[in-house]
């Protein structure tokens, strides 16, 4: 079984076993103070790229991410992140995501982002350097309990326009969550 497949299927379980079943809980947004929690989450992460479903741990990635906290409403969405290897190397690399999120809670602790926007990945070194866009769409799930800190993981799909497939990032890291105001 593939690497990254597996990682996949281990989260699965933790993801499921915290949410419940059913429809979106409004007391996610609304405390019994009727107070909203909204903001954005941010948060810092390590990530292991894919190409054609081969994991890459040799690229792993640490980043910064900003959504947008509206549940139920589009919101910004965006990711800053390098490849510690490259720098290492001397080859200076960061990616970067923007775009929307669309924050669905399952339940007071359980937040599902799907997300779609645009992705750049940019390098510089000793012989050059070089560019590329392209597309993104992925789903990530935060999930926290009383603190304002809590477990992001989620996986999003590159397609730029020169390569020939996809590329895929796995992702998993600390989040703060916002406080209901």
């Amino acid at each position: 079984m593939r690497p990254l497949l597996r990682l996949a299927m281990l989260t699965v379980p933790l993801l499921a076993a915290s949410a419940r079943a059913g429809a979106q809980d409004t007391t996610f947004t609304r405390n019994s103070a009727g107070e909203r929690r909204s903001g954005w989450l941010t948060g810092a992460s390590i990530g292991v790229p894919a190409y054609e479903g081969d994991a890459v741990t040799e690229m792993l990635t640490i980043g910064v991410h900003w959504t947008q906290l509206r549940p139920g409403r589009l919101g910004a969405d965006f990711s800053l992140g390098t490849m510690p290897r490259a720098l290492a190397e001397g080859v200076a690399v960061v990616g970067a995501r923007g775009g929307v999120a669309l924050p669905l809670a399952l339940s007071s602790g359980v937040l599902v982002l799907p997300s779609a926007g645009v992705s750049f990945v940019g390098g510089v070194g000793a012989g050059g350097g070089g560019a590329t866009a392209g597309l993104n769409a992925g789903i990530a799930a935060v999930i926290f309990g009383a603190s304002s800190v809590g477990l992001r993981t989620g996986v999003t799909w590159h397609r730029f326009g020169d390569a020939e497939s996809a590329l895929a990032l796995w992702e998993i890291g600390l989040v703060r969550v916002p406080r209901p105001r």
